[in-house]
């Protein structure tokens, strides 16, 4: 008896279980259409709905709740690619009997998922869930096709800094994603900021692969150059590729950054003491690393009491080398004593400005020199070495002359003697 009642009771408590389950495991949501791009899709329908690659589709869900059901989220995604392909909704709450419509926007595989295949399909999943709910989850059966014509631009490689005046070289790898050989591909590489284009001729593409043709294949690398002028301004410029022939085109946009010559100007020595009236010569040297030729202007400003001048204003620097040119000082007859300091501006053509300074130290000599151009005693060196040198030879000369007038005295002549 006591077995009898204790298997009743295990039935019970079994069919309350399963009760229990199966009530769980009820959907939440009775899902009524999924329509993808503009085609109504019946659930228990074997057909595909296509699409072409890289296509942007919108899916719209419809759906009626069983019952009331908070932090609902539906979520539409294909899966098996490199890229996520997936759209959700926020959380919200649905009412029992209550029809919603939700709406996705998906972006279909690339060609580059595609692989060498014209088509391929997949399978779009639509899944809800719910706070306390079991996942309910629809699927779509889609295909996905290549374009007819279709350019694809695998890589754009450059120098991300370029110098004014250089080459930009830029290495395009150009590809036929489409259903049809493409003829007379053109690669075209332009700088809208700078007003610069170049185009080369990429050849004809094939749709697949053909590993025993090199010539005509699917993809080819091709090398575009920009010469970019020597007075291109510095700053941020679009480089934009476009890869075209007659019936397709692609085009992608990269940064270059554009700067100036990075040259260096170097006064080896920066301070010189000269008196008035005298004048020294300051050295500049001006290095260009770069491997364009670069034009100088130097420009000096105006010191009060000094005369300033470049020994040459305008000169030329070659890639790669180092030019030494000199700015000449000359203090007037009538400056004060003291430190001046002179400011010269060397500019290039490319915008490049520097400035660099020299110090002058003038100071007075209380000796007064016979003859000399300087004033307040002040003597001048080279009219000083001048007089020294012309006294050297006058005394020279006058020695020479004495030497060369003096007769050689005449030698007494004995007759001889015969003592026999």
């Amino acid at each position: 008896m006591k077995n009898k009642a204790f298997l009743v009771s295990f039935m019970a408590f079994f069919a309350i279980a399963f009760t229990i389950t199966m009530v769980s495991a009820v959907d939440f949501v009775d899902v009524t259409d999924v329509e993808v791009n503009g085609v109504s899709f019946k659930l228990d329908d074997a057909d595909q709905v296509a699409g072409l690659v890289s296509e942007t589709v919108p899916v719209v869900v419809k759906f009626t709740a069983v019952s009331d059901v908070s932090d609902v989220k539906v979520k539409a995604y294909v899966e098996g690619f490199k890229s996520d392909i997936s759209d959700e909704t926020s959380r919200f709450r649905v009412v029992a009997g209550n029809t919603y419509v939700k709406r996705f926007t998906l972006e279909l595989p690339s060609s580059l998922d595609l692989d060498e295949l014209t088509e391929e399909e997949l399978t779009l999943f639509v899944r809800f869930s719910a706070r306390g709910e079991d996942s309910q989850e629809v699927d779509v059966a889609l295909e996905v096709e290549k374009d007819l014509y279709s350019l694809n631009l695998l890589s754009i490689d450059r120098s991300e800094v370029v110098e004014a005046g250089s080459r930009l070289a830029v290495d395009v790898v150009v590809e036929n994603n489409g259903f049809e050989r493409l003829d007379n591909v053109y690669v075209k590489a332009t700088i809208p900021g700078l007003g610069l284009s170049n185009k080369i001729y990429a050849g004809d593409l094939e749709s697949l692969r053909d590993d025993f043709d090199d010539d005509i294949n699917d993809a080819r690398e091709r090398r575009v150059y920009l010469s970019i002028p020597r007075d291109a301004p510095a700053g941020n410029y679009d480089l934009v590729i476009e890869a075209y022939n007659h019936d397709t085109s692609v085009t992608a946009a990269k940064r270059v950054v554009v700067r100036g010559v990075n040259t260096k100007i170097l006064p080896p020595v920066t301070s010189k003491t000269i008196s008035p009236g005298e004048e020294a010569t300051f050295e500049v040297v001006l290095v260009n690393p770069s491997s364009r030729l670069v034009v100088y202007s130097i420009t000096p400003e105006d010191s009060k009491g000094l005369f300033v001048e470049a020994t040459e204003p305008i000169l030329t620097v070659s890639g790669d080398s180092s030019r030494s040119t000199g700015v000449k000082v000359r203090a007037s007859n009538s400056i004060e004593e003291g430190t001046y300091l002179v400011t010269v501006n060397a500019n290039s053509e490319t915008g490049l400005s520097e400035q660099i300074s020299f110090t002058v130290n003038v100071e007075k000599d209380s000796v007064k020199v016979a003859g000399s151009t300087g004033v307040e005693g002040k003597p001048n060196t080279v009219v000083v070495l001048t007089v020294i040198l012309v006294i050297i030879f006058v005394v020279l000369l006058i020695v020479l002359i004495v030497l060369l007038t003096k007769r050689p005295e005449e030698s007494e002549e004995f007759g001889e003697t015969n003592y026999y």
